[in-house]
C-alpha cells in the first residue's frame, strides 16, 4: 500500500526519464514525480530544475528518502539488477525501464528480493496497457482468426537512429537490438500465447563490438505448435517497422505501431476480401500515461499486474535463449 498520492524519484537523468515518466505523470492523477537522481549530481540538479523536479542528488539521495514510494530506473539494462535490489532492499517499490534486466538470472533477483522485501517490482512494458494493445490480445484471443498457422513480428528502428556512441551498440551496458526492441516481440509473443521455445536465431553483428547484435532473426514455437519469426533490428529502413502480422485458418490479421500504439497503430483482420476488423489506435492516448495510471491503481489495491518482475522473469529467459540460438552469450 502507498500514500494517496504516489511519490516517485528516477535514477537516471536521460530523454526516457522525461518522455516515459515526467511528462506522463502530469496528467496521471494519483501520481508525482518529485526527485531525479544521477551519477553526477550536478546532471541530476540541471534536469530538475529544468523540469520542476523540487529534489536531486545522486543515486543513494534518492534511495534514502522516506517520502519516496516508488523508483524508476531509467537506466541502462546491465545496471538494472543492482539498483532495483538496492530500492527493494531500502524499502521502495521498482519499476524498471524495459527490459526488466540483462539476463533471466539477474532478472529473476529482482522478482525474488521483490517477494523478500514485501515490495513491488515492475517490468515497463508500457505497451501492455494501452487499450490498443489490449483490443489486439482480445482479438487474437476471440477465435476470429481460426488456428493460427504462422505468426511474423518485424520490430525494427531505422538504420539512422542507433549510431556509434549510443549505449545500445555497448556489449559492457547489455546492448543489443534483441535486448532493445526484440524482448517487446517476446513479451508480446507470450502475453497472446504463452511460453515459446526458442528453435534457431541468426546475428548481424556490430563491427565496432562483436558482443552486439545490429540484427537478429530468430524462429521460435509457440504451445500450439505454430511458428513464430521474429526480427529485432537496429538496420531497418527509413521508416523502420512494429509490425505484427498472423496467418489463420479462418483470417489474417496485419497490426502496426505495435510497440508504441500512439504513433497511429493501425489493425486489420481480413478474410479473403472481407474485410472484419479495421480500427486504429484512440488519438491523443498515451501508454506512458496508461502505464503510470496502472502502477498508481495495484499499488492502491494490492492487485496483481501484468507488469510484475515475476511474470516477466521469462521473457529474460526466451531473450538468453535467442542468444544462444545466434551463437552468442546472453548479456
Amino acid at each position: 500500500m502507498v500514500p494517496s498520492e504516489l511519490r516517485i524519484g528516477i535514477l537516471g537523468a536521460g530523454g526516457i526519464a522525461e518522455r516515459a515518466m515526467v511528462e506522463p505523470s502530469h496528467d496521471v492523477a494519483g501520481a508525482s514525480v518529485v526527485a531525479i537522481g544521477a551519477r553526477d549530481p550536478e546532471r541530476a540538479r540541471a534536469f530538475g530544475e529544468r523540469l520542476g523536479l523540487p529534489k536531486h542528488g545522486g543515486y543513494e539521495t534518492i534511495l534514502s528518502d522516506p517520502d519516496i514510494d516508488l523508483v524508476y530506473l531509467a537506466l541502462p539494462p546491465i545496471t538494472h539488477a543492482e539498483w532495483a535490489v538496492r530500492a527493494l532492499r531500502a524499502g521502495k517499490h521498482v519499476l524498471c525501464e524495459k527490459p526488466l534486466s540483462v539476463n533471466g538470472t539477474t532478472a529473476a533477483l529482482i522478482g525474488e528480493t521483490a517477494e523478500a522485501t514485501g515490495r513491488r517490482a515492475f517490468v515497463g512494458f508500457h505497451y501492455r496497457l494501452h487499450s490498443f494493445t489490449q483490443r489486439l490480445l482480445d482479438v487474437i484471443a476471440s477465435g476470429v482468426l481460426g488456428d493460427v498457422e504462422s505468426v511474423d513480428i518485424d520490430f525494427s528502428i531505422p538504420h539512422f537512429v542507433v549510431k556509434p556512441g549510443n549505449i545500445r551498440l555497448d556489449g559492457d551496458l547489455g546492448g543489443g537490438a534483441v535486448m532493445d526492441v526484440g524482448c517487446y516481440a517476446v513479451d508480446l509473443l507470450r502475453a497472446a500465447w504463452g511460453e515459446p521455445v526458442v528453435e534457431q536465431a541468426t546475428a548481424v553483428l556490430y563491427d565496432g563490438d562483436q558482443r552486439i547484435d545490429l540484427q537478429t532473426d530468430a524462429v521460435l514455437r509457440l504451445p500450439s505448435g505454430a511458428r513464430a519469426d521474429v526480427r529485432a533490428s537496429f538496420l531497418g529502413d527509413d521508416e523502420g517497422a512494429m509490425s505484427l502480422r498472423i496467418a489463420g485458418s479462418a483470417a489474417h490479421l496485419e497490426a502496426t505501431s505495435v510497440i508504441v500504439p500512439q504513433w497511429g497503430a493501425t489493425l486489420r483482420v481480413s478474410a479473403g476480401d472481407d474485410l472484419l476488423v479495421e480500427e486504429t489506435a484512440v488519438d491523443g492516448e498515451n501508454s506512458y500515461a496508461r502505464q503510470l495510471e496502472h502502477l498508481v491503481a495495484v499499488l492502491g489495491d494490492g492487485a496483481p499486474s501484468i507488469l510484475d518482475a515475476e511474470r516477466g522473469v521469462g521473457t529474460m529467459r526466451a531473450v538468453d535463449d535467442i542468444y544462444r540460438a545466434a551463437g552468442l552469450e546472453p548479456r
